[in-house]
């Protein structure tokens, strides 16, 4: 009987293991998945203006050849490497709650019409600034050191950095989305 009980442990440690491997793998793949351009902009019918934004944006097309994703930028942590913590109480639990919140808007149609979302959309920016401004920014730094920066950037920021915290949306409010009112009103 002894001898059974210590297999029965050994085994239910095993498989404890390969379910939370399995989990984790998991996870991260649905993560991943859900933070893609495809998955933002054809799955969410209520994205697909913002999406459209998207593709007119410098972050999806520049003469660098580097496009940010969507979960580059709205998902915390997605651009550098996270602790097991960040993962899962900075994109996890933001991944949860932001989807949770999209998919009821989703179902409630609260975006459901081009026109319905562009009165919304004040208030989606304002919502998105406040957020990357509680975050300081991490994922705009994720991708943009400005202490390793060099050229142009530098003279251009080099006061801004000597004030204390950079206000990235400040003066890139149109860099992940280039509006159709926003693009015509450019040179």
């Amino acid at each position: 009987m002894r001898g059974a009980l210590h297999w029965s442990v050994i085994l239910l440690i095993a498989l404890g293991i390969v379910v939370g491997i399995a989990g984790a793998a998991a996870t991260t793949w649905m993560v991943n998945v859900t933070s893609s351009e495809n998955f933002c902009a054809t799955a969410c019918h209520s994205m697909q203006w913002a999406a459209a934004a998207y593709t007119r944006a410098p972050h999806y097309a520049n003469p660098h050849g580097v496009r940010a994703s969507c979960g580059d930028c709205h998902i915390p942590f997605e651009s550098r490497p996270a602790t097991p913590f960040q993962y899962i109480f900075g994109t996890i639990w933001t991944k949860q709650l932001d989807g949770t919140h999209d998919a009821i808007a989703e179902l409630r149609g609260t975006n459901s019409t081009e026109e319905k979302w562009e009165a919304r959309r004040p208030q989606l920016a304002a919502d998105v600034e406040a957020w990357f401004r509680k975050t300081n920014y991490e994922t705009c730094k994720g991708c943009h050191r400005l202490d390793a920066a060099t050229g142009p950037a530098v003279d251009i920021h080099a006061d801004l950095l000597k004030a204390g915290p950079v206000d990235c949306v400040q003066c890139h409010a149109d860099v992940g989305h280039t509006f159709a009112a926003t693009a015509a009103a450019k040179p």
